[in-house]
């Protein structure tokens, strides 16, 4: 009798089991509709707290022996049946500068680099039983473009530069990144201070962090050749900048000690030595590094103008200085026409054959510089006197890229959960593989340079004037760099009502489109 009992049961067991086994489909690739994040009983369970296989080499950095310790992300398990999700990022210029590297590697070569990305793909690929493509364009704005205005689900996330990005924030072209399930960007592996002065309205649209290592290639730094300081008898550049007296003026100084016309013809060129190379851009990084913003954001988060100030005015009166000083810098950018790639033939090789003191430049033009035998090291951008309490960095708006996810996506709860894990995963393979072991293992020649990066990177500043650049605000700072005493209070005058329109025009859209 007992045994009928239970043969009784099977029917239902099987039902019951039959049942869980459809609910969780629930969460499968195939659910489009987010979940209400402040519903507990919508809550997703932490699936992949204990995700992170028991695998030293998981971690590039880690070793013998050494298990890497877990990273906890809050996404939920999904079986995506293939999906191929599809990545559309920079390819490059003149095939050597802002190379994408960091999203896609088609298998391991021994560069630190690609094997990271490739192991992390292979993990992500694994977890969410997905084949991940990388789609390049040199141009990636008018070619994603071309997509949304289709309204094609072509691909699932793009990584435009930063001004690109706000072109199409101004459009209503791509996602408010709160609104996305499952990313957090609360958690470590997104930079909460760039992706924070990013928002506008409370609102988030392309976002940084572990995820992309481009927009740290895209940060200024100055680098000084060790022979020539030595020669010059400039003192250490480290301890200036530990004493706080690492400052524009120390720079312009420099400059001009080591600046020598080299064939005696008296005339500076490009083949002269220099104290500084850099580049018309520089103005800006220049003025940033004073601290100063051109936007501030307002008790709704809202971009206001912060431009007219008196220290302003004396800001760029000493950036206006220095960058017209033709016995001091030398700008590779006024040789365009004149050389096939400037930034190789005039920045890059004037540095390398110990020619210039100074070099003003990103971590991407470093990458460069690996064959140099002169050892060199590396500085923040300097103060803009002693009496300013901090060192500020910043970056180059039209080379740093953002995280974006377009507007015809269809499918964002898959999206948000692969980005959000693909973030996460990056801690311990791509960061350490491009920080630790490239930037400071390769690329840093001292002990020194490594607290220098961890001191440019802690200090970044995002301005949402350069980020989306209104009516040319990038331009504005350019011309301090080509004129001695250029007087700010006309040039502001003429530039602020087509700022201030530009703004609202800016926020209304904003309002209107999301």
């Amino acid at each position: 009798m007992i045994m009928k009992k239970y043969f009784k049961l099977i029917p239902v067991i099987f039902i019951l089991v039959i049942i869980i086994i459809l609910s969780g489909f629930l969460f499968s690739c195939g659910e489009n509709k987010p979940a209400d994040k402040n519903d507990p009983d919508n809550a997703p369970e932490n699936q992949n707290a204990q995700n992170i296989p028991d695998n030293p080499e998981n971690d590039v950095n880690l070793e013998d022996g050494e298990i890497p310790e877990k990273i906890a992300y809050d996404v939920p398990e999904m079986d995506c049946g293939e999906y191929t999700f599809t990545v559309v990022d920079r390819d490059g210029y003149l095939g050597v500068h802002w190379i994408t590297v960091d999203m896609f590697a088609e298998s391991e070569n021994g560069d630190p680099i690609n094997d990271a990305v490739f192991k992390r793909n292979r993990f992500l690929e694994d977890m969410f039983n997905i084949n991940i493509v990388e789609v390049r364009r040199e141009d990636v704005l008018s070619y994603v473009q071309k997509i949304i205005q289709s309204g094609s689900d072509d691909f699932d996330v793009m990584y435009p530069h930063m001004q690109q990005a706000a072109n199409m924030i101004q459009k209503g072209q791509i996602y408010n990144l709160y609104e996305m399930p499952y990313l957090d960007f609360d958690k470590p592996w997104w930079d909460k201070v760039a992706n924070d002065s990013m928002t506008i309205g409370g609102k988030l649209y392309g976002a940084t962090g572990d995820i992309t290592t481009m927009t740290n290639d895209a940060t200024w730094t100055v680098l000084f050749n060790k022979d020539l300081n030595q020669q010059y008898a400039l003192g250490d550049p480290y301890q200036l900048v530990k004493d706080g007296k690492w400052t524009l003026g120390a720079l312009h100084e420099n400059s001009r000690a080591a600046t020598k016309d080299l064939n005696g013809d008296g005339i500076f060129e490009p083949e002269d030595q220099w104290g500084t190379v850099h580049q018309h851009e520089c103005a800006y990084c220049l003025f940033a590094a004073s601290g100063q913003k051109v936007i501030e954001k307002n008790t709704d988060d809202l971009p206001e103008l912060a431009l007219n100030s008196d220290r302003t005015v004396s800001v760029l009166g000493r950036v206006s200085e220095f960058m017209s000083d033709v016995t001091a810098q030398i700008k590779a950018d006024d040789y365009t026409g004149k050389y096939k790639d400037v930034w190789s033939d005039v920045s890059i090789r004037t540095f390398d054959e110990d020619r210039a003191l100074y070099m003003i430049t990103n971590f991407d033009m470093v990458k460069l510089l690996r064959g140099m035998e002169t050892n060199f090291g590396i500085l923040p951008l300097p103060k803009y006197d002693e009496t300013q309490e901090k060192y500020y960095n910043t970056v180059q708006y039209n080379n740093a890229t953002v995280m974006c996810i377009p507007i015809t996506a269809l499918n964002i709860e898959r999206s948000g959960a692969i980005l959000e894990a693909w973030a996460a995963e990056s801690v311990d393979t791509l960061t350490k593989a491009y920080y630790d072991i490239t930037l400071k293992g390769k690329f840093s020649r001292d002990n020194e340079s490594e607290d220098m990066l961890d001191l440019i990177f802690s200090t970044r500043v995002i301005d949402q004037g350069l980020y989306f650049n209104w009516s040319g605000m990038q331009g504005f700072f350019e011309d301090f760099s080509r004129k001695k005493n250029v007087e700010f209070a006309s040039q502001y005058e003429k530039s602020e009502p087509k700022w201030a329109k530009e703004i609202d025009k800016t926020i209304t859209a904003i309002e209107e489109n999301n």
